[in-house]
């Protein structure tokens, strides 16, 4: 084999990649991904995986607060969450029901995430934005990427948010800068209010339908607007980090046996939870053959 045919892990992961986004459809997505820095895909989850996620996720949120929720007619009256806002942050869902694991690895937008963020990625976090009405459930315009400005020409976080209710700007949805990855900062006090004269007038809404999902670039500015009409906002949002960043929530140690026996031999379930991530070791030190999978590049 000549030298010029030799690719390296990370030419080899960014072609397999590729691979899977030209076979699921995807390279329209792509496209926009990389110049709006955000795309959404439609009709990823099936509606009996929505249905089943809507029912976990609303009973976590009625036992944290102690009574029922309608998710169909709450007022802003109605419910404020522990906080005292309109915006309950429900967070490790991954072990709360079987369909939080299907889920994660939806094919779909896995790819795009690999694309962004490498093969070798972590999740970070699942969790839902349960959003009731009034202004208080606002979220302003910011950038997941965290440290030093201006931020690394490469994505170090990635995310998928799935709707599990109705988006519109009325509803409460999504709101998003297109190309602001390409600032690489966070937005300045000014630029992120969502709300009265100040609004960022560069924000859009993400109008999706259940079982939709939005893919970004962790650099893109992004926040929710405030939902004007009765009943809740449900969203699924995944937060994907490279094999380096330290990710929000704990799974190695932590996994039932029930779900490590569902995906025994699932090797991109394990690698998501960081169950094989050669860091954190103790007196035995390293484990060489975990240490020969560090990525080496963007894609792998």
């Amino acid at each position: 084999m000549s030298a010029q045919t030799i690719q390296t892990p990370d030419q080899q992961a960014l072609a397999r990649t590729l691979a899977a986004i030209g076979r699921l459809g995807l390279n329209d997505n792509l496209i926009e991904l990389d110049a709006q820095g955000y795309t959404v895909v439609r009709d990823v989850l099936s509606a009996n995986q929505v249905d089943r996620a809507k029912a976990a996720i609303l009973k976590r949120v009625e036992a944290r607060i102690g009574k029922p929720v309608d998710p169909d007619r709450v007022t802003e009256e109605d419910f404020q969450s522990p906080m005292g806002t309109s915006l309950d942050h429900v967070g490790y869902l991954l072990y709360d029901d079987p369909v939080f694991e299907e889920i994660l690895v939806a094919e779909k937008p896995l790819a795009l995430v690999s694309y962004l963020v490498g093969e070798s990625c972590l999740v970070s976090s699942i969790s839902c934005f349960f959003k009731g009405p009034g202004p208080t459930g606002v979220l302003p315009l910011h950038a997941d990427t965290l440290g030093p400005q201006p931020f690394p020409t490469y994505a170090q976080t990635a995310n998928v948010n799935y709707a599990l209710t109705p988006y519109s700007r009325k509803g409460g949805a999504t709101a998003i800068v297109p190309g602001s990855h390409r600032r690489a900062r966070q937005p300045s006090f000014s630029e992120m209010a969502l709300g009265g004269d100040q609004a960022n007038p560069e924000a859009v809404p993400l109008d999706m339908a259940p079982g939709d999902c939005a893919v970004w670039h962790g650099h893109t500015w992004h926040g929710s607007y405030e939902r004007q009409v009765p009943g809740i906002r449900m969203n699924l949002a995944h937060y994907f980090a490279r094999h380096h960043v330290a990710v929000q929530e704990r799974h190695r140690g932590e996994v039932p046996p029930e779900v490590l026996e569902r995906h025994a031999n699932d090797a991109r379930f394990r690698r998501l939870l960081g169950l094989d991530h050669p860091y954190g070791w103790a007196r035995e030190g390293p484990d060489a053959a975990k240490m020969m999978h560090t990525p080496t590049g963007w894609y792998d």
